[in-house]
């Protein structure tokens, strides 16, 4: 059986813990005993984490983003490179059965010129917390939460060319800004717009008009996160007005099966450093506009 080991223990550790089980994975204590990593620290300390990994030889899961800085994720996807280890981002969203089914139906919606999409919950951002801190947590909203649609945006039309944002802090004592807008232009022509706030209750929605069709797809997460094994089960997904069925699957489960399959060489991750550093370039293209706006 192929063994991992868990690094960080906040959070989304356990849920991660969880899924490997149901994946079949067998998790260990000692990262020594492990073939493989489960990284689930803040985003600023994933470089360090999965260097040092890599250093020992394991295959490196890590949570999305990928990193902190474009910098610092080339450095893991060398890192990992010449070691001769796996390194897979966990960019689940596009694993979720309305994401698929959603792929499978960008054909009848003719030539895609727009997307829509928003990512948003209320903050938990006391001042000692790594997501409140602008160093640590560049984008706010955008880079921990928006950044699921930036992934499943680039699987369902193709990869971002150009990014714009604006950023602002509105309601929270945060230091972070806590809303942002993201302007998309894929390099298909489509364009794109995200948003997301740590403000409002919990949104999920990503819309996709075409020449042909609007494809519509939302999710009532407040209902059930962070238990992402029922996600599909309060999503909703409509073609035109016209509602569409798609199976429910376990995001987290799948990811983690196809880490450990790759680990034994039998699949290729789907999410690797490429898709991770793509989707981490966006967000970090947005809030560089936003700096170059202030100065």
């Amino acid at each position: 059986m192929t063994r991992v080991a868990l690094i960080g223990a906040g959070m989304w550790g356990p849920r991660l813990a969880a899924a490997a089980e149901r994946a079949g994975l067998e998790l260990v204590d000692a990262i020594e005993d492990a073939d493989g990593a489960l990284i689930a620290t803040p985003n600023h300390v994933h470089a360090e984490n999965a260097i040092a990994c890599a250093a020992a030889g394991k295959h490196v899961f890590v949570e999305k983003p990928i990193a902190d800085t474009v910098e610092a994720a080339e450095r893991m996807r060398s890192a990992c490179a010449e070691a001769g280890v796996l390194l897979m981002v966990g960019h689940g969203f596009r694993r979720l059965g309305a994401a698929r089914r959603a792929k499978e139906l960008i054909g009848e919606l003719g030539t895609v010129v727009l997307a829509e999409a928003n990512f948003s919950l209320p903050g938990k951002l006391p001042p000692h917390a790594w997501r409140a801190q602008r160093t640590r947590n560049p984008g706010g909203p955008i880079m921990q939460l928006g950044i699921h649609h930036v992934d499943t945006l680039a699987y369902l039309l193709g990869p971002v060319a150009r990014t714009t944002g604006r950023f602002a802090r509105v309601h929270t004592e945060a230091e972070i800004d806590d809303v942002g807008v993201v302007t998309l232009e894929f390099a298909s022509g489509a364009l794109g717009v995200l948003t997301g706030s740590y403000v409002s209750p919990h949104t999920f929605s990503l819309r996709v008009l075409g020449s042909a069709g609007v494809l519509d797809y939302r999710a009532d997460l407040g209902a059930v996160w962070p238990d992402a094994t029922r996600v599909d089960e309060v999503s909703t997904l409509t073609l035109n007005g016209e509602p569409v069925a798609f199976e429910p699957r376990d995001m987290l489960a799948e990811e983690l099966a196809e880490f450990g399959a790759a680990i034994r060489g039998e699949a290729v991750v789907e999410t690797g450093a490429d898709e991770g550093i793509a989707a981490l370039r966006v967000v970090l293209d947005a809030v560089g506009a936003r700096e170059e706006l202030v100065r």
